[in-house]
């Protein structure tokens, strides 16, 4: 669920160093670079269609209302053990990881809880 912020609360998340990637304001979505202070002047750099833009902020806009969009979370593949209790290393295709029984009860449980998601289609 997206979350409804004013652009004051926006700047004030920015300054705790927790600003959203994505907002939508004024009807218009926009990835957010970074957030600049100009001769007293806010703005906000976005990225637009691979285009890094310049998106000022007026003082007297700083009640206006923006929503944060939220990035849409991938669920990630299985995690394999092959016949020897080897899992893969992330990066290639190599079984190169031996596990012990702890680890692999942890890593069904893992696949169980992908399994799931999956079939949720979250």
């Amino acid at each position: 669920m997206n979350k409804t912020i004013t652009i004051y609360e926006l700047l004030g998340m920015v300054k705790d160093g927790k600003a959203p990637k994505k907002i939508k304001y004024d009807g218009q979505e926009y990835k957010i670079t970074k957030i600049l202070l100009e001769d007293n002047n806010y703005y906000f750099n976005y990225i637009n269609e691979d285009m890094e833009c310049i998106f000022p902020i007026n003082t007297n806009h700083l009640n206006d209302e923006l929503e944060i969009l939220e990035e849409e979370k991938k669920i990630p593949e299985k995690i394999k053990i092959d016949n020897e209790d080897r899992i893969q290393a992330l990066s290639t295709s190599n079984f190169v990881y031996k596990v012990n029984q702890p680890t692999k009860n942890i890593i069904y449980k893992i696949n169980e809880i992908i399994d799931y998601l999956k079939s949720k289609g979250k």
